[in-house]
């Protein structure tokens, strides 16, 4: 089965009705989702969101965003099973650091 994208084409004659049926396959890449909000509780539109993978005692820049109106980020896709830092910036003052670690494996 194919990955991303999947394509497929059609046209519909007068009066027809067409279903479609789309299975994806599974999907192995994780998101992050996050809202920045101050100390007041409120939303912060336009800080800067940074992500880091963490290998080796090391810190290597991957992306960066702002938020948006509502304090919202996201970063996507991510590989499983990587260690990520996700910094947040207002006013070029870090306010939060948190590391995005993967889910220890049950055995």
């Amino acid at each position: 089965m194919p990955l991303y994208p999947m394509k497929f084409a059609f046209t519909p004659g007068k009066n027809e009705r067409i279903e479609a049926i789309v299975t994806i396959p599974e999907e192995l890449r994780s998101i992050v989702h996050g809202t920045v909000y101050d100390m007041e509780g409120n939303k912060v539109k336009d800080a800067v969101v940074r992500l880091f993978l963490y290998e080796a005692e090391k810190q290597e820049p991957v992306s960066h965003t702002f938020t948006d109106s509502d304090g919202e980020f996201i970063f996507g896709p991510l590989a499983a099973d990587k260690h990520y830092i996700v910094k947040v910036h207002v006013n070029g003052v870090t306010l939060r650091e948190m590391a995005i670690r993967p889910r220890k494996k049950k055995s």
